[in-house]
């Protein structure tokens, strides 16, 4: 039987990394203990809130370790590598992943075999493979992946108090909310946006449309919640998670409401229609995560958002009439923002009234077009110090935050700000939320 242990690094970035699960890893590992059930032993790996220099001593030996590697891990998943290969030479490292897909050379240079692309089918053939001593070096998906072709991630691999969490569904309005019992879910995967900041054309080779679990199989997963882990409450972790088809949106919040949950989840500002607000409002949503990104039209267009800042404000007065709790996503130092974006941002913010506000640093994040293109955007220099390459570390009470940009001094939109300049202006606004009660952190 072989030993098969799937590694969820430390996110030591985070300020609490149990605010989210390993789903892509509880996932694979259900797949994969359904395809080869006697002929391995899988289990999860968690190496959540571990200081990362005792890390080592919580792996167990295993024949094959699994890593889906994400840019902010990779130094860290690195050195753990490196260490297992010293104390189990002959065990052997699969990796996926965005960062994989995006440096597959440098990866090759640490890991064995890579997935490059989702991953359901090629994990099971490279464990076969492995069986038959026969692994090849890369595994490239071929085809579509049907995601309501394979079962729902089963929680068994985690403790039941690392899945049923109370603060988890905590309203501002309603601090008693704290006291259920929560967990996450995803029920899509994809995105069909090309946001310049965010979107990763090499992870829409196959399917350039979000993907919806069915509802059938919400139901099933979140009955699977309440019953297993007494859950009554749960964070929808998917980009977009209300179906943006109106047919869709409605059989997809009708399978929700049908299981008494409450829920809290994020979507687009133009997904938003009084009718849709309304369903959301009686399917059991109480709080959701509109991502306006940006007060600057001209700041939303440079990104490629697809919205108008006149949508945002709307989508945010529909979800206020119906008493859903309001978190608006914004991000400071876009390019094609005006030099009075402070003032833009707090004017759009007072006007609307959202109740809390999840402010973050613009960061160039590999395989997106800003990285790849950073002259169309004025951007002069990029580091490549992976460990800081993110929107949001929550950690800004005790440090200053850096940046991974530069702007040009003269830029397409105007005179470029130069670091210090957009520190200053987070630091000035997130005071300002602060002083207000409507940061998250």
């Amino acid at each position: 039987m072989l030993n098969v242990g799937f590694i969820c690094p430390s996110s030591h970035y985070l300020h609490d990394p149990f605010k989210g699960d390993p789903h892509t890893q509880l996932y694979l590992l259900t797949i994969l203990e359904e395809k080869f059930r006697d002929e391995i032993n899988p289990s999860l790996i968690d190496l959540r809130g571990i200081k990362r220099k005792f890390a080592i001593r919580q792996i167990p030996e295993c024949d094959i370790y699994l890593h889906s590697v994400y840019t902010l891990d990779y130094t860290e998943q690195k050195s753990i590598v490196r260490r297992l290969r010293e104390n189990y030479p002959k065990a052997k490292h699969i990796a996926g992943g965005p960062h994989v897909i995006e440096f597959p050379e440098e990866s090759l240079n640490l890991f064995d075999s890579l997935i490059i692309g989702e991953g359901e089918e090629s994990i099971v053939q490279v464990i076969d493979d492995v069986m038959n001593n026969k692994l090849e070096s890369v595994y490239k998906q071929e085809s579509k992946i049907d995601i309501n072709a394979y079962p729902f991630p089963l929680r068994k691999y985690l403790p039941k108090s690392a899945v049923a969490r109370k603060d988890m569904m905590t309203l501002k309005s309603n601090k008693e909310y704290k006291e259920i019992l929560g967990t996450t879910t995803l029920f899509s995967r994809g995105c069909p946006y090309n946001c310049t900041f965010c979107s990763m054309p090499q992870l829409k080779q196959f399917e350039k449309k979000t993907r919806y679990r069915k509802p059938n199989l919400i139901k099933d997963e979140i009955k699977y919640l309440q019953m297993e882990y007494g859950i009554r409450g749960i964070n929808l972790l998917d980009e977009i998670g209300i179906p943006l088809n109106k047919e869709k949106a409605i059989s997809h919040l009708e399978a929700i409401a049908e299981t008494g949950i409450l829920w809290r989840g994020q979507t687009r500002v133009d997904g938003f229609t009084p009718e849709i607000a309304r369903l959301a409002r009686d399917s059991g949503c109480i709080a959701m995560g509109l991502g306006a990104e940006s007060a600057s039209q001209m700041a939303l267009d440079m990104i490629n958002k697809g919205i108008k800042v006149k949508r945002s404000k709307e989508a945010i007065r529909l979800l206020k009439e119906n008493n859903i709790e309001t978190r608006v996503y914004l991000i400071l130092g876009l390019p094609g923002e005006p030099r009075d974006i402070v003032k833009k941002t707090w004017k759009f913010i007072e006007e609307t009234k959202p109740d809390l506000v999840y402010l973050s640093l613009f960061t160039v994040r590999p395989g997106t077009e800003v990285y790849n293109n950073p002259k169309r955007f004025g951007i002069k220099n990029v580091d490549t110090d992976w460990d800081r390459t993110m929107h949001l570390f929550g950690r800004y009470e005790d440090e200053a935050p850096t940046l991974t940009f530069e702007y040009e001094e003269h830029t397409p939109w105007g005179r470029g700000f130069s670091k210090e300049e957009l520190i200053n202006n987070y630091i000035e606004l997130q005071s300002k939320l602060r002083e207000n009660n409507m940061s998250h952190v």
